[in-house]
């Protein structure tokens, strides 16, 4: 009998709830048309817990799905997990623990033969030693044992050069640059990307679903100012579930954020196999 596969999105609104009321109507209409059965979102800007249920509320009501709000203690731009309805929650909760933007963890009843496991975290965007710092700490609250999906902000690299290739460091101001790369005590060195935080998650056991795919590789951001990057991915414990990977690249994404929603596929079916060396 086939078995409908798992839609999952991840989207950084830009600020939701200081943005304009046609913008987030306009992100409701998107997210609708993608028809995700889990959304991972970031940048739900509030000023307190409060505001945040609110918002994260109101997305839920606009796109029919049940949500899991997930506080940034130490930012003012906020996480939350979506899923549809029919869904059961086995277990759901938001850590702190010194993390830039938050980690978000729901398991779910998908009606496979094991749950998955839904998470969502917002790397920060100047440090990279702070990226690394806060990997180490998703490696530990995600457990290979768990057959998970991660959607981040990664706001950093890609494992791989041949598949992420090295930006045009002429194209940058030297201060962007010095918040982006590797360091060296010399500072005549050619600068090089850092990639350890996605180095350390892919020697850590998880998947980096594009590059599983071997999708073509496309920005998710740029399109607004800055330089084109793959900002956005997910990361998985099972990458013989994922079935197809897309960056959504359309005018209207492009209007609406300065992030490009990203969206892969999972077989239910295939979430029960161990877990396989990145």
């Amino acid at each position: 009998m086939h078995t409908p596969l798992i839609r999952a999105v991840s989207y950084n609104l830009l600020n939701y709830g200081r943005s304009a009321v046609s913008t987030r109507s306009g992100q409701h209409e998107l997210l609708r048309f993608l028809r995700a059965d889990v959304l991972l979102l970031q940048e739900i800007w509030a000023e307190d817990t409060d505001q945040l249920d609110q918002l994260v509320h109101a997305i839920a009501g606009a796109l029919g799905m049940t949500a899991f709000a997930v506080p940034a203690r130490h930012s003012s731009n906020h996480l939350a997990i979506l899923w549809r309805p029919e869904y059961a929650v086995l277990a759901q909760r938001a850590r702190d623990l010194q993390l830039w933007h938050g980690l978000g963890i729901v398991r779910l009843d998908v009606g496979a033969a094991v749950p998955l496991t839904v998470a969502v975290t917002h790397l920060g965007p100047w440090n990279p030693s702070k990226q690394l710092d806060d990997t180490y700490t998703l490696t530990g609250q995600l457990p290979l044992a768990d057959a998970t999906l991660l959607g981040a902000d990664w706001n950093s690299f890609g494992a791989d050069p041949d598949y992420d290739p090295e930006p045009d460091w002429t194209a940058l101001t030297r201060e962007w640059i010095e918040r982006h790369i590797r360091w060296n005590d010399d500072p005549a060195a050619p600068p090089v990307a850092d990639r350890r935080p996605a180095q350390l998650m892919q020697r850590s056991g998880f998947h980096d679903a594009a590059a599983t795919l071997g999708a073509p590789w496309q920005a998710t951001g740029g399109h607004r100012g800055g330089w084109a990057r793959r900002e956005d991915v997910f990361w998985t414990t099972r990458p013989a579930a994922l079935r197809s990977y897309q960056v959504i690249d359309t005018p209207a994404a492009r209007n609406l954020s300065d992030h490009l929603p990203i969206m892969a596929e999972l077989d239910p079916q295939a979430l029960a196999a161990p877990p396989t060396p990145a």
